[in-house]
């Protein structure tokens, strides 16, 4: 442990013949695999760091060939790969190690890394997307994990609107949300949120409603273990009122649109947004007294921000300084009950 330290100090200060001394000491003198193993890991990231990549591949070899699977051995399998293809040593082993991982611990975050890794060399930088596109699909024929799966469904996706095949991309993502459903699919708001913007672009704009609701509504109705708002979901509920207000030009639906927005996700970031656009409705349509009172609530919860600054013009131009006369209100309410 005294050698690990050292060692560590001496990579933090770039002193990396020294690290690399004392953390090989470290594995050497290690009473415990899991020491000795996390000394050989840094040590080949202070290998890698140096450039020397064939003694990094050596010791992450060593780690990688363990058949009991410890901490750092399926990141010694991983970072094995990726230092052979960073050097352009040996890249036919690198990938068939890749794939073998993947195989062996479908589930592990090492796979997923080794997935990308395989992703960026043979769909990222390739310019033949149909190349692309059948590496994708054999991937998915191989891969059986659901871990792997949903990304390979969403790039699959993503290659087909590259390639104009909207109508095709639409089926792979329905199919990657019925698959892999909330709160399972770690992607799944990502795909219905692709799908109401192809449904936008079809001008469709009811069918990519009922994508987006599809997100609220889980949300409203979830009660299972580990379920939680995912970022997705209040964005869902303010576009829905946007498509109301600016596609279907549906003011009282936008409306309520925006109500439920506000009373489903009380927290959000999208709240003082949607105080303000429904407020300017409410306001266009002559409902004067409910829209400052929504700026005022905006003014009172929300210091900052774009929407805060259109409410600041909106009640001094329309709402009568409304805010200074509650404020008052409130401030003679409270004296009164200090009195009493």
């Amino acid at each position: 442990m005294d050698a690990l330290a050292e060692a560590q100090t001496a990579q933090h200060h770039g002193r990396l013949d020294e690290a690399i001394a004392a953390y090989l000491r470290a594995a050497e003198t290690a009473e415990r695999k899991v020491d000795r193993d996390e000394a050989l890991y840094r040590l080949s990231r202070v290998y890698a760091r140096k450039g020397d990549f064939k003694s990094a591949i050596e010791v992450c070899d060593k780690l990688g060939d363990d058949k009991v699977v410890a901490r750092r051995t399926l990141r010694g399998r991983l970072d094995g790969a990726r230092y052979r293809i960073r050097t352009n040593t040996e890249v036919e082993r690198a990938e068939n190690d890749l794939m073998d991982l993947m195989e062996d611990e479908p589930n592990s975050a090492a796979a997923q890394s080794a997935l990308r890794i395989l992703a960026v060399r043979h769909v990222d930088e390739v310019e033949d997307k149909e190349a692309g596109l059948a590496w994708i699909r054999d991937m998915k024929s191989k891969v059986l994990a659901d871990t792997l799966g949903e990304p390979l469904m969403g790039a699959e996706a993503e290659l087909l609107i590259q390639l104009d095949r909207k109508d095709e991309a639409k089926l792979v993502l329905e199919r990657q949300v019925v698959r892999y459903p909330y709160p399972k699919g770690r992607r799944w708001d990502d795909a219905l949120w692709q799908l109401a913007d192809l449904a936008l672009e079809d001008e469709n704009p009811k069918k990519a409603i009922g994508y987006l609701q599809q997100m609220v509504d889980a949300h409203e109705y979830s009660f299972v273990i580990a379920s939680y708002t995912r970022p997705r979901m209040p964005k869902a509920a303010l576009r829905i009122a946007r498509i109301y207000r600016d596609d279907l030009r549906d003011p009282d639906k936008a409306v309520k649109a925006y109500e439920n927005a506000r009373s489903e996700f009380p927290r959000s970031t999208i709240l003082d947004d949607a105080l303000a656009e429904e407020a300017e409705i409410r306001i266009a349509r002559g409902e004067r007294d409910e829209g400052c009172d929504l700026y005022r609530e905006l003014m009172e919860n929300h210091e900052v921000g774009s929407a805060r600054r259109r409410a600041e013009t909106r009640i001094a131009n329309e709402c009568g300084g409304a805010i200074a006369a509650r404020k008052r209100d409130r401030d003679e309410d409270s004296e009164e009950e200090r009195e009493d």
